[in-house]
């Protein structure tokens, strides 16, 4: 690896070592970077420049780099069996529900530096249309935003005073990354489950399994290799 960091070192003429080292120490912590943010600009911008040697490095200690140029951000997930994260029943059909809202988005041209805009209003609206189901409550709606937005899918914004739990969300483009095409399909085989099958919103835990986007933190890591806590990742 040594090598490899000379050998990208001498095609860098405006970059030191310490660059090297800062850019990927980042994408490390925050999982997921984007041009459009000030803090994440200029490791970006170097790592898309070198993205071989960073595939590599990433690559040699069980991470996979992701890099999409035409959406302006890349990431790192854990390769292999920690790459799956169970959901809560809830969680996995606000998932599709974001999933969906972000494809009506790019079909109606309404996408803006990759994201989609939308409110909790509207998610909830789509949840309880497709599903049949009660809605989350509102207590139970911030733990899921909260797991959503650690997990880089959602940024949240700030409510307007006169609706304050209409809540603006804007998607990442990573909302493609995690809920991939056949897992929409066991998601949408959910919707017909009977509420007499003593799955609750609540307490219930869900099959289908998803992409995990958790930030690289050794000392939140649990026994079953995902990296948020138990009672959150079920």
């Amino acid at each position: 690896m040594l090598g490899d960091l000379q050998k990208a070192l001498s095609r860098a003429e405006k970059y030191e070592a310490e660059d090297f080292t800062r850019a990927a120490n980042l994408l490390l912590v925050s999982q997921f970077l984007y041009a459009d943010r000030p803090l994440h600009r200029d490791s970006y911008f170097l790592i898309s420049a070198h993205v071989d040697y960073f595939r590599n490095l990433f690559e040699a200690i069980g991470w996979s780099l992701i890099y999409q140029p035409d959406e302006a951000y890349l990431g790192v997930v854990p390769q292999g069996d920690e790459r799956v994260l169970k959901l809560r029943l809830d969680e996995s059909l606000l998932l599709l529900c974001l999933r969906q809202m972000y494809e009506q988005k790019l079909e109606e041209f309404e996408i803006q530096d990759g994201k989609a805009f939308i409110t909790t209003d509207a998610l909830l609206r789509l949840y309880e249309n497709l599903t049949g189901k009660e809605i989350p409550n509102e207590t139970r709606m911030k733990e899921i935003l909260s797991l959503f937005t650690r997990h880089g899918i959602v940024e949240r914004g700030k409510a307007d005073e006169t609706d304050p739990k209409n809540i603006p969300l804007k998607i990442s483009p990573v909302i493609r990354q995690v809920v991939v095409e056949d897992y929409i399909g066991q998601l949408e085989a959910l919707c017909d489950i009977d509420s007499s099958d003593d799955l609750s919103d609540d307490t219930a835990d869900a099959e289908p399994e998803v992409e995990d986007t958790s930030a690289a933190s050794a000392s939140t890591e649990t026994d079953t290799g995902t990296k948020e806590n138990s009672h959150e990742t079920a």
